[in-house]
């Protein structure tokens, strides 16, 4: 009886296991058509998503333009005189699609208080200026110290320039213990005892470029480093909102030093203008106006090494363009590269949007 018992029992018990087993098939078999058919209706979202932005793509944001009309962008002298010709080579063969509409920024200008002077003169203490300055202006100073080296700033921006007179100096002349890394050691060490290295410096882009003397003791573009006497340090902004910024000169800015043999900075123009984060979005034109623009005369022509009047134009983007002069706004610029160091740019906001 108990045996019987038994039998019944595992007999009872393989049933269950063998109707478990069935129902677990099912459930992973239906699971798994489930999750197919999930991933299948997801594949063909993504696909009508896709076709529906080719064919009806949704609407830009619209421009806010929120500070009216802006001010033209004011350039210096082009790099050179010649009638110059364009033709497109690009990867392309054709001018690029970009974007229709980019910010425009707010530049910070600062005001003067009470301490503006006092600020200064501790400032010009930390590199070794004690004596009491020449006024030039109301806001600008001028430090002279034993050296004859002379510093003129700005009590306000505190931009400045800077001089020495190396002329008469043998280690600068000699151009003893010179090279790229410790001239930039040497001017960034300026700008920390100042308290002016900005916070918003790419020291990735950072530009050194070096000079020899002629027989006139004039700065000429050396070779190599080797034969070198100073080293030009140029400090570049980081990027804003995706795009880069381009100075007067491409590949140099408004922060720039001259470092002499012996660790000596020998001269630097220092003009930092702060990006503040108001912005607005402003239409701009398109790449291809932007070319016959730059085809009639309208660019402005930063570098051009060459001698050929025609130039193959190889790349052309969008950049933000900050001068050495005092601005209010971070405009954008199209940028047009060339063979033999050519750039031009030319403004990018559409003309409605320019005060004349």
């Amino acid at each position: 009886m108990l045996d019987c018992i038994v039998k019944f029992s595992y007999t009872q018990y393989m049933l269950t296991l063998t109707q478990a087993s069935e129902e677990t098939k099912e459930i992973l078999k239906w699971g798994g058509l489930f999750l197919a058919g999930l991933f299948i209706c997801l594949v063909i979202l993504r696909i009508f998503l896709y076709v529906k932005d080719w064919f009806f793509p949704s609407p830009p944001p619209k421009v806010t333009v929120a500070f009216g009309q802006l001010p033209m962008q004011v350039f210096p002298q082009n790099s050179t005189n010649a009638k110059l010709t364009y033709s497109l080579n690009t990867l392309s063969g054709d001018t690029p699609n970009l974007q229709n509409q980019t910010k425009v920024f707010r530049i910070t200008q600062f005001q003067s208080d009470l301490l503006a002077y006092a600020r200064t003169q501790d400032m010009v203490s930390k590199i070794g200026f004690y004596s009491k300055p020449t006024a030039l202006s109301d806001r600008a100073f001028e430090w002279s110290d034993s050296y004859n080296r002379d510093i003129k700033i700005d009590i306000i921006t505190h931009n400045f320039a800077f001089t020495y007179p190396y002329l008469s100096d043998t280690s600068v002349l000699s151009g003893t213990n010179l090279s790229a890394s410790q001239a930039l050691g040497t001017a960034k060490g300026m700008l920390n005892n100042m308290e002016l290295y900005a916070n918003d410096i790419d020291e990735s882009k950072t530009q050194t470029h070096s000079y020899s003397f002629n027989s006139n003791n004039k700065f000429i573009l050396s070779t190599s480093l080797s034969n070198s006497q100073v080293v030009e340090v140029d400090f570049m902004q980081q990027d804003v909102d995706s795009l880069p910024i381009y100075y007067e000169k491409p590949n140099y800015s408004s922060m720039n030093f001259l470092v002499g043999g012996g660790g000596k900075v020998i001269g630097a123009n220092y003009v930092h203008q702060t990006i503040s984060e108001e912005s607005a979005t402003y239409p701009i034109k398109t790449a291809k106006l932007a070319y016959d623009e730059l085809q009639k005369g309208k660019g402005y022509i930063a570098s051009y090494f060459g001698s050929s009047s025609n130039i193959s134009v190889r790349n052309i983007f969008l950049a933000y363009y900050m001068s050495g002069n005092t601005q209010y706004f971070l405009m954008p610029i199209f940028v047009f590269q060339g063979d033999n160091g050519f750039y031009a740019y030319v403004p990018a906001v559409t003309d409605e949007w320019i005060s004349k």
